[in-house]
């Protein structure tokens, strides 16, 4: 059985550091969480990204803490290009197949950073099984 878990930002000023994804559409929630039981890996991420057509960069996601068996995992969505006549409509959606080993009941968290300054809308959906 396949368990997701999802989290968003809206507005952020993505910088070059990664800074954790804390929401889940307009409610507050926490930046970690704990890897359900009876499952030992991700086995998909979902990665969307928009940002403001005058904004080029290209996002980053880092999937941490202490459940990544193998250590920290950064991806890559498609890079923002500003185009000549943008006004404000720019996105892309990644699918990652993974098999990234995780240990139930420990902590994962998600961050996001960019390879340069923007502001961006962003969600990230990990399946575990």
């Amino acid at each position: 059985m396949a368990i997701v878990v999802t989290r968003t930002e809206a507005g952020l000023s993505a910088t070059t550091s990664f800074q954790a994804m804390d929401n889940l559409a307009g409610a507050s929630v926490s930046s970690s969480f704990t890897v359900p039981q009876n499952v030992s890996s991700i086995k998909q991420i979902s990665f969307a990204v928009s940002t403001d057509g005058n904004d080029d960069f290209a996002p980053l996601l880092k999937i941490s803490g202490n459940a990544m068996r193998d250590g920290d995992a950064v991806f890559t969505a498609a890079a923002m290009v500003v185009g000549a006549t943008a006004t404000g409509t720019s996105s892309n959606n990644i699918q990652y197949d993974t098999d990234l080993g995780v240990v139930s009941g420990n902590s994962v968290e998600l961050s996001l950073a960019g390879t340069t300054a923007a502001t961006v809308d962003a969600a990230v959906t990990v399946t575990f099984a």
